[in-house]
């Protein structure tokens, strides 16, 4: 039977000012909106020193402290607001509004999740999604096409006090970097690489020479290119599209910043009532985590789901079917991806105990839109499978029909250790697919009769 790519897609669904006489509060949420949208500390928040109020402490009446929001209405509001600007998945919309909420409760989680902005063409409003995400997140710092020695420098700003001077401004909880393919190389042996990785875990910290620096916290990546592989692999990705010219979306405007404000109080509020709560259970394993994710994903996903627990309903549901959905976006190496259609090819044979090496390709050559597609089906493919299943601990072995007859193949029980290993579990409904798959294939040969 030929393993078309009609037949494989059934079985693949696949980041204070502080003076030293004065403390000074953290920011609100609508003075960050406002005024530290660029970055600098605004003005009005070096504390003025004032005459001491003649009026007794005794008869001063403080302001009750405002109820923490509804969280489901909190959340669904963060959605509408985002649907208003871009185009992509409903579920995407749920990773993005609990990505959001997790940039004000970050530290009540030992690993936080990134966020890998991508889109098939250009103009699908990833600079507009990385805006939309500063005017909601806590503490943004975004930048745009910076060069990767001057990303370091900002980050790794250091503290070189005096006395009767403030201490230099912290480095912003959530960075966010536009148009990254001008900072990134294709090499993984990059500076930046080593401190943007290090900041996905609270316990892991970058060392330049004498000095040591914590980026953690949430981060986002948008650009026109790949992400080096060892910091793809710590993002969730989220695909845009672009907009239709009759789609109904609104233009996003300085006056539109300035409403997210509200939005973004209700979300501070909610993780200051919430932080200790999440605390408690961040250092665990949410339960019903999704199938087939592996240790990255897994701490990408884990500080969402606590967070959309927390919320309530329908948020948990939504939460792990999102997360089960932008992960089959996840980039896998080669290797990977030829592991998985390998075992699909062995599932619709009924799982012989070997298969040689020119059936294989014949399988893979058959399969449309992938890389192996073009391989040919002599030496030259040959050559190629091996390489990419060689570092897996799988390689080709002879077999003997008679004393003179022999051809190359391959072991199914070599292929059984990196399945369990690299490979999500094989859906409880494949015996199914199989069983229509090869009825499909019956009733096609039975029809080509004469």
């Amino acid at each position: 039977m030929k393993l078309t790519r009609e037949y494989l897609s059934k079985l693949l669904p696949n980041f204070h000012r502080k003076s030293n006489h004065n403390p000074v509060k953290k920011p609100s949420a609508s003075t960050r909106a406002t005024g530290l949208r660029d970055g600098k500390r605004a003005p009005d928040l070096i504390p003025n020193k004032e005459p001491a109020s003649s009026v007794p402490p005794s008869t001063l009446t403080l302001p009750k402290p405002a109820d923490p929001p509804n969280p489901v209405e909190m959340l669904d509001s963060v959605v509408k607001f985002l649907r208003r600007y871009l185009v992509c998945e409903d579920y995407q919309y749920t990773i993005l509004a609990l990505w959001i909420v997790h940039t004000w409760c970050f530290h009540s989680f030992p690993t936080a999740p990134y966020l890998h902005v991508r889109s098939v063409e250009s103009q699908s409003a990833k600079t507009l999604c990385l805006k939309l995400l500063a005017a909601l997140c806590d503490s943004p710092w975004l930048a745009s096409g910076a060069h990767w020695r001057c990303i370091i420098e900002n980050l790794t700003l250091k503290r070189n006090l005096q006395v009767g001077k403030s201490e230099p401004p912290a480095p912003r909880n959530t960075i966010m970097l536009d148009d990254c393919h001008h900072t990134f190389s294709p090499s993984e042996r990059q500076r930046i690489l080593s401190l943007l990785n290090s900041g996905s875990q609270a316990d892991c910290s970058y060392i330049d020479g004498l000095a040591r620096h914590s980026v953690f916290g949430p981060k986002a990546f948008a650009g026109n290119a790949a992400l080096p592989r060892s910091l793809s692999s710590r993002c969730i990705p989220i695909v845009l599209r672009r907009k239709k010219p009759n789609d109904p979306l609104a233009r996003f405007t300085p006056d539109s910043a300035n409403s997210a404000a509200s939005l973004a109080q209700s979300l501070e509020s909610w993780a200051t009532a919430n932080s200790a709560a999440l605390s408690k259970v961040g250092n665990q394993a949410p339960p019903r985590l999704p199938q087939g994710l592996n240790a990255r994903q897994q701490d990408c996903a884990e500080p969402l789901l606590h967070i959309a627990d927390r919320i309530g309903s329908p948020w948990p549901d939504r939460a792990r079917s999102a997360i089960g959905a932008a992960f089959k976006l996840a980039d896998d190496s080669l290797s990977i991806e030829l592991l998985a259609d390998i075992r699909a090819i062995f599932f619709i044979k009924e799982d012989p105990a070997y298969i040689s090496t020119s059936d294989l390709l014949e399988g893979l050559t058959g399969i449309e839109y992938r890389p192996w597609a073009a391989w040919n089906k002599g030496s030259g493919g040959a050559r190629r499978l091996a390489g990419l299943l060689r570092p897996l601990g799988v390689a080709a072995r002879s077999f003997h029909k008679s004393a003179s007859v022999s051809f190359r193949g391959y072991r199914r029980e070599m292929f059984l250790d990196p399945w369990e290993r690299y490979l999500p579990p094989i859906p409880a409904d494949w015996p199914e697919t199989r069983a229509a798959i090869k009825k499909e294939a019956e009733a096609a040969a039975k029809a080509a009769q004469p």
